[in-house]
Formats: structure tokens, sequence, C-alpha cells
């Protein structure tokens, strides 16, 4: 049976320099991958690989058992969405009009939006918070605002993959902890998110499996272990492990 994502034998190189060597994983549905490793190590390019951002140099990615190269733009828009770690909004949006842009790759250039496209955008609009934001400029909101926004939007586009590269990056802690427990339910929707991040010590208890890149190669994929000799390899410093008020707590032994 055909995972949601896979790679087999896959790499890039930019410019003959290898980034990602010979990677080989499964991603399952409703996994919650976290991929980590130092910087460098080719984890923003393993996920703008697997969106379809970058073309792979050789090997396979394979989404939902097809060659991800056999997807059209728009096909690969109704089944996963791409946040990059910077949005590139430089136009006046309106927040109402980029949360409905989700739901163009389900319908025809000049067709109207149907009920189905309705609801999602109320149900995403709704669960994320936004109504007081929906006539506002993408640009005039905050960098957790925005954030909510991409995150909203891949909900109201409703697919079964959503690929993250560092979500928590420039936000404070209550956005930082609201933005997980988007994610938290998202998850429990069954939907499969594979996310790029620094912060394992908030995303680790969330995860289901982890992958860990190490110099373009992949050092660990499996099911989410605390394993400080792993850790150890990858960044360099000591990680330890406690359990407080039932939950498992990770963090840097200074």
């Amino acid at each position: 049976m055909a995972g949601m994502i896979e790679a087999r034998k896959l790499s890039y190189a930019a410019s003959r320099k290898p980034i990602l060597r010979d990677l080989d994983f499964v991603v399952e549905a409703n996994d919650f991958v976290l991929v980590f490793g130092a910087n460098g190590a080719g984890k923003s390019t393993l996920l703008r690989v697997l969106a379809g951002m970058l073309r792979k140099s050789t090997g396979e990615v394979r989404l939902a058992g097809r060659g991800l190269e056999s997807y059209s733009r728009r096909e690969l828009a109704t089944r996963l969405s791409y946040l990059p770690q910077a949005d590139e909004f430089t136009l006046p949006l309106l927040v109402r009009d980029i949360l409905l842009a989700g739901r163009y790759p389900y319908r025809s250039l000049f067709q109207k939006l149907t009920r189905r496209d309705m609801e999602a955008f109320t149900a995403g609009v709704a669960q994320f918070g936004l109504d007081g934001l929906l006539t506002r400029n993408i640009q005039t909101l905050s960098g957790g605002e925005r954030k909510k926004v991409l995150l909203a939007g891949a909900f109201i586009q409703d697919v079964p993959l959503i690929l993250l590269d560092e979500p928590l990056n420039f936000l404070d802690p209550g956005s930082a902890r609201r933005l997980v427990r988007m994610l938290q339910e998202l998850h429990r929707e069954g939907r499969t998110i594979i996310v790029v991040s620094h912060e394992i010590e908030r995303f680790f208890p969330l995860a289901t499996k982890m992958l860990a890149l190490q110099d373009g190669a992949l050092r660990y994929f499996g099911a989410r272990t605390f394993s400080t000799p792993l850790f150890q390899d990858v960044y360099g410093v000591p990680f330890q492990r406690i359990t407080a008020a039932g939950r498992e707590i990770i963090f840097v032994d200074d």
C-alpha cells in the first residue's frame, strides 16, 4: 500500500553541489513528522522538493502512489499545502481574498464559489479566529497574524498533507503556543503534517515520527524516540528529558 508521500533514492544538487543525498523514507497518512538537523543540513530544501517547488536531481518522490511530477500544479494544490519560513505577499491583498484563494483549485476559472467552498471558508475563519481580520490588508498584520492566516488557508484548502518550514519563526510565546495547538487540532482531524523546526522541544511531544538530516543524508527516520546520542550527534549538544504534569519535555542540557 502506498504511503501519503515517499522518497526513493532522492537526491538534489544545486550548482553541482549535493544538498540531499540518497534519501529513502515513507510518510503514512496522519503521521506528524518532525524534521530536524543543524543549519545547512538540507531541511528546507527537502520540504521544497516534497512540495514540488524544486525538481529533484535523481530518485523519485511519490504522492499517494503517483510520481510527484505527474501532477499538474492545480491538482497538486488539492493534495498538499506548503507554508514557507516567510510569506511572500508583496501586494496589498485582503485576508478574505487570500483565504478564498485556497478554494480555486477545486473550480474552473469563471465558476462561482460553491456551497462547499463557503462552508470550508466559514469553518476555517471560525476555527482560527479570523473574523476581525477578513477586511485587513495582509501587509498590515503582525507576524503571528500572518502565520495564522497562512495556516487557516491550508485548512480551507482542505488538503490531506501540510508541509511547514519553521512555522514558529518570529512568533511571540503566546502566538507560538496557539499555532502549535492549531497544528494539533489539524492532526487530530486526520491531516498528515511534516514540520521542519529547530524548536524540537515544542514539536517532539506532538510528533509520531522523526526525520533527522545530517549533511544532506538521512541520519534517522522512524518512530518518535528520545535518543541522547542522536541529538548529540546532530546538534553537538546534549539533550535531557523529563516528565512533568503528564507531559514529556525535552530540553538542551546547559
